[in-house]
């Protein structure tokens, strides 16, 4: 039986994966994308804004990852994301009209913006918005 990897995928809010088996994880580490397969030297990946993907056989699920790290460890992969969301789950809509608020406040010279976590909101919504985009093609 050819080896695998356990994957793990936690965000502040949830537990999204445990403990399931995967033949190949690649994540979006935040100098580009990585893969690590069974065997992978042990490390710690500094996460960026993008798609964390996992293979079982000839399935593939897709995430969008927005920061954090992950853990390759022995042949376990623990990723430690500040958020994710299922690519099946992001409402493209949704995310163009928080880019959208973001933007018009951002226009409006509002006082009390805090203009890093503006900008924050809007890579970490153009990030969901490019995974379901690469999901539906």
């Amino acid at each position: 039986m050819a080896k695998k990897l356990i994957l793990n995928l936690i965000t502040p809010e949830k537990q999204l994966l445990s403990n399931i088996e995967v033949d190949m994880v690649i994540l979006p580490a935040f100098e580009g994308e990585m893969g690590v397969l069974p065997g992978h030297e042990k490390m710690i990946v500094q996460l960026g804004l993008g798609s964390l993907r996992y293979k079982q056989g000839e399935k593939e699920e897709e995430f969008a990852a927005l920061g954090g790290f992950a853990e390759v460890l022995h042949d376990t992969v623990n990723v430690f994301a500040e958020g994710a969301a299922l690519a099946d789950e992001i409402d493209e809509e949704a995310e163009a009209q928080k880019i959208k608020r973001v933007k018009e406040s951002l226009s409006n010279k509002d006082a009390d913006i805090d203009f890093e976590l503006a900008e924050i909101e809007i890579k970490q919504a153009i990030a969901r918005m490019k995974v379901k985009k690469r999901h539906l093609s």
